[in-house]
């Protein structure tokens, strides 16, 4: 069974530190029963370096960071650096999250930060999403705008390290029955499969891991997985229950 890919995005939770290393020590303590996935959580910035103690160790589960700040100089007030994720164990990195981008991340920026993260040895998963879906493909035309922006000419070099995420923005927070239908997911994967292609060489799309996000839960991810033709998930809101996080993780796994 190929290895899935489970990418936690804590987004700005929870409200305390030693809520997020409880979090962290139940997953931790449960991976020992997870099958072939491979975990990557991504806690808010304040609390990397204390996550990553719980799960240095752990060959199942790897540290992420939410964003990344590229640029030069050291006067950005409030960013932070690909060298100082780095010193505190972060491997993956988010770019492009669709609240990312309604706080001003514009095309630009999310090429900008993709292309700075992989050149810094990052795993990075470009997140692309539509707000809205319509009988003449609106969706599609988004999606093939963000994948272009931010990939045209990229690097073959890079390319390895590159995961991307499709969340639909109007399935994210939402419950469970709001979740895209695999039979329409499996349709946009396959968009993106043949757009990314087109941009990067058929030959390279297979080594592209396309992740699905929104209103994942235990009892839809995996079907969603299956019937959707992903390789992973980008969890939300599941993955700060540990319980719930946790069973989802072995439910892919079995």
């Amino acid at each position: 069974m190929k290895t899935k890919l489970i990418i936690a995005n804590w987004k700005m939770n929870p409200e305390t530190l030693p809520e997020a290393e409880r979090i962290a020590s139940a997953i931790q303590k449960q991976s020992k029963h997870f099958g072939p996935v491979r975990i990557i959580v991504c806690p808010p910035a304040l609390f990397l370096n204390s996550v990553e103690n719980i799960f240095a160790k752990n060959k199942k589960i790897f540290l992420g960071s939410q964003d990344v700040f590229i640029g030069q100089g050291v006067s950005h007030t409030g960013e932070i650096s690909a060298d100082m994720l780095k010193s505190v164990g972060v491997t993956y990195v988010l770019v492009g999250h669709s609240e990312r981008r309604a706080l001003g991340d514009t095309h630009a920026i999310v090429r900008e930060k993709l292309l700075g993260a992989l050149k810094d040895g990052f795993k990075v998963i470009l997140c692309v999403g539509d707000s809205e879906r319509d009988e003449h493909g609106k969706q599609y035309v988004m999606i093939k705008e963000q994948l272009e922006d931010a990939l045209m000419k990229l690097p073959k070099l890079l390319i390895k390290n590159l995961i991307i995420a499709y969340e639909p923005i109007w399935a994210i927070g939402k419950p469970e029955s709001e979740a895209m239908k695999p039979e329409d997911l499996y349709e946009m994967t396959i968009f993106i499969k043949k757009v990314t292609g087109d941009l990067l060489g058929p030959k390279n799309v297979t080594k592209i891991p396309i992740l699905y996000g929104g209103s994942v839960t235990q009892n839809n991810a995996k079907e969603i997985i299956e019937k959707g033709n992903v390789d992973g998930l980008l969890i939300g809101r599941e993955s700060l229950k540990a319980d719930h996080f946790v069973g989802l993780i072995q439910e892919i796994g079995n």
